[in-house]
């Protein structure tokens, strides 16, 4: 039997502690993730996820003040934490000598923020204009469109920073209670990667002092969602003084954990990332209707969806939606190549290879699996799913999602919605 890349170590309260050596490096990455984000929320304090973890830093038990839990990068490191649908990251890197202050901080950040009163309104202003610069990138603004008109009216399709009514609403004590309610044993990872070969006693021995005493269970769940989409959809947002269009065109597919992901991540680089994809000859080099086209995929514990992204002239949204629907239409109806799927494969293990340098690649590697309750599958388990996969595989996906009833369209642009750009999202 093989040995593992990496060691679980499950506390006897729940918390699970993931190490990762990297050998070949003279840092450590420490993470802690907890399962709880946008879509844990409800309408009235929705953005509390992402408010909690600017309010984390403003201090904590051990470190009361700002400068004080910003000390990683007074010792050089690399320091952040974020917020999405279903997961909070507090994560750092530092020299490998420096480990211990490393995990400590993010244990500060994740279980003993202070979440001081005097702090709340400063970091609601300090939201609400990261809020207004969303706004104002109609890049992001597009995404956000996009993933809400998949899902609207359910915890899943609300924003991860939240509106201005729900942030305008929430003070100290509903972030200390959304905080005492989540962060529990059973939602917490710890991950530790990098140079800690000749560490893991020392590590197991942290992760028991430190996060052994946190307790309780967590009451509730998320939301389930369902895909019951029966024709094309179109949503549109009209910004005046946008100088361009950006668009997303897109497809339901499948949910995080379906074994489909494989083939699909190949098809998706050969499809729509980087020079030698489908989309950036045709719809840049070819066409010249774009700077920067892009597909890419995203996956929740029970939907997922496909897209395409691109920035265009405003003049030319017609010609791009067609030009990007027929690509799709082509996929479909003569499938991919033998040699598109060979470089795809390629690209895809040269991308795992460079990323596996980086021990912070490896926290979200194993963090984001364990997080999500899935199977943990190593490097080497991915490569062989990837090598497994032939064109028929890629083929027979493609004809199964691409679907004209579940296409959709977000626009942000300065005209208003346009009902004629619905006729086109048709497969041909």
């Amino acid at each position: 039997m093989k040995s593992l890349p990496y060691k679980k170590i499950l506390l006897s309260n729940g918390v699970r502690l993931i190490l990762a050596p990297v050998p070949s490096v003279n840092s450590v990455a420490t993470a802690v993730m907890v399962g709880v984000g946008s879509r844990y929320e409800t309408t009235k304090i929705n953005g509390i996820s992402h408010f909690l973890e600017h309010m984390v830093f403003k201090g904590t038990k051990k470190y009361p003040t700002m400068d004080d839990v910003t000390i990683i990068e007074r010792v050089g490191g690399l320091q952040n934490a974020y917020t999405d649908i279903d997961i909070t990251n507090y994560h750092n890197k530092v020299l490998a000598e420096d480990w211990e202050l490393g995990l400590e901080i993010n244990k500060e950040l994740a279980l003993l923020p202070r979440i001081e009163e005097r702090w709340v309104d400063k970091e609601r202003d300090v939201i609400l204009e990261e809020m207004k610069r969303s706004e104002d990138e109609p890049a992001g603004k597009v995404e956000e469109t996009f993933h809400h008109m998949l899902y609207p009216g359910t915890k899943l399709g609300m924003r991860i920073i939240g509106e201005v009514k729900s942030l305008k609403s929430v003070a100290a004590k509903e972030l200390r209670a959304y905080h005492d309610a989540w962060y529990k044993p059973e939602k917490t990872v710890i991950i530790v990667a990098g140079n800690v070969e000749d560490k893991e006693n020392e590590l197991e021995d942290r992760a028991r002092e430190w996060f052994g005493g946190l307790k309780g269970k967590v009451e509730g769940g998320i939301e389930a969602v369902r895909d019951t989409q029966k024709k094309p959809e179109l949503e549109v947002v009209t910004k005046p003084d946008a100088q361009q269009a950006h668009l997303i065109i897109g497809l339901r597919t499948f949910a995080r954990g379906s074994e489909d992901r494989f083939a699909w991540n190949i098809f998706n680089l050969l499809m729509g990332v980087g020079f030698t994809s489908r989309l950036f000859k045709e719809v840049r080099e070819k066409r010249g209707l774009c700077y920067h086209v892009r597909s890419d995929s995203s996956t929740f514990a029970d939907v997922g969806y496909w897209d395409i992204y691109a920035g265009v002239a405003t003049a030319k949204v017609t010609e791009a939606t067609n030009a990007i629907v027929t690509e799709l239409s082509k996929a479909v109806d003569k499938g991919v190549t033998e040699d598109e799927v060979n470089i795809a494969k390629k690209r895809l293990k040269t991308v795992v290879a460079f990323r596996s340098e980086d021990p912070e690649f490896f926290t979200e590697w194993y963090g984001r699996q364990e997080i999500y309750n899935q199977p943990i599958m190593t490097l080497e388990d991915y490569i062989e799913k990837i090598d497994s996969v032939s064109k028929e595989d890629i083929n027979k996906l493609v004809r199964r999602y691409f679907k004209t009833s579940t296409l959709n369209m977000a626009l942000v642009w300065n005209k208003p919605r346009d009902e004629k750009l619905i006729s086109l999202l048709r497969l041909k």
